[in-house]
């Protein structure tokens, strides 16, 4: 399933959308917050609450916009 679509699933309440971007992005995310955190477990949970967010205030996101950085 691409972003776009993961997406819109979030948005219609379905939280698979939220398990393919998680399975997509999940490592960048922890290698990201590795990189400031120094902190392996850290950096694991600074990426779930990331994309805990992602859920909360997927209304918010411009779909205009790629999802990945």
């Amino acid at each position: 399933m691409d972003d776009s679509i993961a997406i819109y699933r979030i948005k219609q309440g379905d939280l698979n959308g939220l398990e393919a971007l998680v399975n997509r992005y999940q490592v960048q995310a922890v290698h990201a917050a590795y990189l400031v955190t120094y902190d392996r477990a850290l950096a694991e949970d600074v990426a779930q609450s990331a994309f805990v967010k992602v859920a909360e205030r997927i209304h918010q996101f411009d779909e205009e916009r790629p999802f990945a950085p």
